[in-house]
């Protein structure tokens, strides 16, 4: 794999840079990115140009803060994507297109760090339904509704310790299930009405409780497995966790672990980077002072399970520009998987002179 980097933003003035989704909002077969920052407020779409091979950027809003989450989904059903996130404060908010603009709503409130958003039919009624992970907080879904504001919500958890959220089909192949890094919680009877929370992680791991989780067969067994980061720490772990049954923590194996003093892998995707067939980790340090851009200099790297089983990890990008939530695209339209990121905070180090940025890794 090699990719050429070229930065999207070198000085976006804002910091706290989330909500990052990537998903084709304008139906060119292409995706796009949004994110934003706080520090003043401001929510951006971002939408590559393969012919000049330069970004545009066009502002969704300029008038709220975004937190960590934001999920693409069709919530009104007309047949366009929308954006789902929350606000660095108490409310979820949805950004609809209209008119070669962006509407905004209010659809929950009364949230406290609504950290991780996602989206997913979990009632089965054939459309998504809004999962929010507050930090350190619960777990609530929303039912989107285009006549009823606030959109309904349901509490599945009260207190879960740290972050870390992803769908899975986990009990049954047709069932979406909610896997959190404090027990994955069983959608019971299928259509959202009861959850029963089990057990995941081993106690004596002492994982980290702020973490990034994703799901996949990631060594072609044709089992489902965890793959958990610790996503905030020095020293940071990642993992892939096996199942063993409903009542028991799952079998662990560390792949990256304290001793190789890596730093916030606050990103976590599971994707075929390489085009071969098979699923790499894609993961990557922050900056924001988990590094220092001095003796710990971020960066971005991909995991990959060789035929005997072994993991292999591959430097994708070492430049000194750390990553937070990155995602994964093909933006150019080659047929190949690019990679977006920006950061939290910039340290005062870094590749960029010590200023925020947003960075475009494209494969080439």
């Amino acid at each position: 794999m090699k990719f050429e980097h070229q930065f999207i933003e070198t000085d976006p003035g804002f910091d706290g840079w989330g909500a990052v989704v990537v998903a084709d909002f304008d139906g060119d077969g292409r995706p796009e990115f949004a994110t934003g920052g706080k520090g003043g407020g401001i929510y951006c779409l971002y939408d590559f140009d393969p012919e000049r091979g330069e970004w545009d950027r066009s502002v969704i809003s300029d008038a709220f803060s975004p937190n960590v989450g934001a999920a693409a989904l069709d919530a009104d059903g007309d047949g366009r994507l929308e954006i789902v996130c929350g606000e660095w404060g108490s409310r979820l908010l949805w950004f609809g297109q209209s008119n070669g603009g962006w509407d905004c709503r209010t659809v929950g409130d009364g949230l406290v760090d609504p950290h991780d958003v996602l989206s997913g039919d979990v009632n089965g009624d054939g459309r998504d339904e809004v999962i929010v992970r507050e930090k350190d907080g619960r777990l609530v879904i929303y039912y989107p509704s285009s006549s009823e504001l606030p959109w309904r919500r349901q509490v599945v958890a009260s207190d879960l310790s740290g972050d870390g959220t992803c769908l899975a089909s986990l009990a049954l192949p047709s069932v979406v299930d909610i896997v959190t890094n404090m027990g994955w919680f069983e959608n019971v009877n299928g259509d959202g009405t009861e959850w029963v929370r089990h057990p995941l992680i081993p106690e004596d791991l002492g994982w980290h409780p702020e973490s990034r989780i994703a799901v996949a067969d990631v060594d072609g067994d044709g089992q489902l497995e965890v793959v958990i980061t610790e996503s905030e720490i020095g020293q940071a772990r990642l993992a892939i966790l096996k199942a063993k049954d409903k009542n028991h923590a799952w079998r662990s194996r560390v792949l990256i672990d304290r001793d190789q003093d890596m730093r916030a892998f606050h990103t976590l995707q599971l994707v075929d980077l390489d085009g071969d067939g098979e699923l790499e980790i894609f993961t990557a340090e922050m900056e924001n002072g988990k590094t220092d851009g001095i003796l710990a200099k971020p960066k971005w790297m991909a995991l990959s399970r060789t035929p005997g089983d072994a993991w292999i990890s591959e430097v994708v990008f070492d430049s000194n520009l750390g990553t937070h939530s990155a995602g994964v695209g093909d933006f150019d339209g080659d047929g190949k998987l690019d990679l977006v990121g920006k950061v939290w905070r910039a340290n005062a180090v870094n590749g960029n002179g010590g200023r925020n940025h947003i960075d475009f890794l494209r494969q080439v």
